[in-house]
């Protein structure tokens, strides 16, 4: 494949390429998932409407004008395709059942000389499943699968039990709905964020048996929601770093409040002073391990926390030392020790619910420094390609 990457959209009669799904026309997210794809310039043919998007970094060339050379290829997509964009990386393993193709200049003019002849070879398509799916979205089954498929590429193979089994369904149902009002990622990355500091406070006041569920149902609350702004982005091609950054910073904000309420709210109800210094060198501590993932990812460019090589955990285990870094790994995944948390404390039970964080805080931060003191030695042993 050449550097700079070329995709002939086929514009039939029938596409219907302003039709909405999921967010967004077909046809602006035909030109979103082709420029986020890797292709730079885009050529219209056809006599069919042309799809249309002002966030797609993508040239339009007028047909005849593109310069291609001869060993060239390039991409023939449907106007009316919704598609996997993980399609374009993997050319040499790309299904025949899938209606775009990769096809070198030489059979260009063959390909264009009846685009409706080449569209209807090229078939409808399938989309089985959230990965490596294409679809024409030639009627509302069609429109359907393509939906179905596109929420279901947003379950990520990372996500924890809990997360699948129960905050991934919660904030997809609630994504389906959100996903056609204007409500942008970042503001609901606030607004989920708030949810979240609401839970300390309510901990604060633990004389009340209620203010303590509340309190665990909010901290929940706001781990099943969580993934609602990304999922938002990633449907309607909102992403973007300082996205990534608000949302790192909210869970973090959000779990030291809640301990930091937790803690305060017991040393105020059982009188027990010393609780406030715990607490608070808790939250110290807590924030020191932020710091030490943040200046990794601001190295990297970006603010997502998951693209910090894990040079601690990873790998397969080796002995029980290895299977128990495995078990503190899990237990220590958001999902989980937030779920365990809330229950705790709706339970009433406040100091066991601080008790688990506070452990778990004095597990990572020795944990992700060691994991950083290795990213930064395997980088200046050449094993690892980012900034020191």
């Amino acid at each position: 494949m050449t550097q700079e990457q070329t995709a002939y959209v086929l514009c039939t009669k029938k596409g219907n390429p302003n039709r909405r799904i999921a967010g967004l026309t077909v046809g602006e997210r035909l030109l979103l998932s082709l420029s986020y794809g890797g292709v730079d310039r885009v050529v219209f043919v056809g006599e069919g409407e042309r799809p249309q998007s002002d966030r797609a970094e993508i040239e339009v060339v007028p047909a005849g004008s593109a310069t291609l050379l001869p060993d060239d290829g390039v991409w023939l997509v449907p106007s009316d395709l919704v598609f996997d964009r993980g399609l374009l990386q993997n050319v040499d393993t790309l299904s025949s059942d899938l209606p775009l193709r990769y096809v070198p200049v030489s059979q260009l003019d063959t390909q264009l000389s009846d685009v409706e002849a080449t569209v209807s070879a090229l078939g409808v398509g399938e989309a089985e499943s959230g990965k490596g799916f294409a679809i024409r979205v030639v009627d509302t089954q069609a429109a359907k699968i393509a939906r179905k498929a596109l929420f279901l590429s947003l379950i990520k193979p990372i996500d924890g039990f809990i997360s699948k089994t129960i905050n991934r369904k919660v904030s997809l149902s609630i994504t389906r709905m959100l996903i056609h009002t204007p409500i942008s990622p970042n503001g609901l990355t606030v607004a989920i964020m708030l949810l979240g500091i609401l839970s300390g406070v309510a901990a604060y006041f633990a004389e009340h048996w209620w203010a303590l569920v509340l309190a665990g149902v909010l901290f929940q609350t706001q781990s099943m929601l969580d993934g609602c702004d990304g999922e938002i982005a990633r449907l309607k091609y909102q992403f973007s770093t300082r996205g990534q950054w608000l949302d790192s910073i909210g869970d973090d904000v959000t779990n030291y409040i809640f301990c930091l309420g937790l803690s305060f709210g017991q040393a105020r109800v059982l009188g027990w002073d010393w609780l406030y210094g715990v607490g608070i060198a808790v939250f110290a501590i807590q924030w020191y391990a932020s710091i030490v993932m943040y200046q990794r990812i601001y190295k990297m460019n970006t603010g997502d926390l998951l693209a910090i090589p894990n040079m601690f955990s990873s790998g397969e285990p080796k002995g029980k030392w290895g299977v128990a870094v495995r078990v503190i790994h899990t237990m220590t995944k958001r999902d989980f020790f937030v779920f365990v948390t809330s229950i705790l404390a709706a339970v009433q039970l406040p100091l066991a619910s601080f008790l688990l964080i506070a452990v778990g805080s004095l597990i990572m931060a020795p944990s992700l420094t060691l994991n950083e003191f290795r990213i930064r030695k395997a980088i200046r042993a050449g094993e690892l390609n980012i900034p020191l």
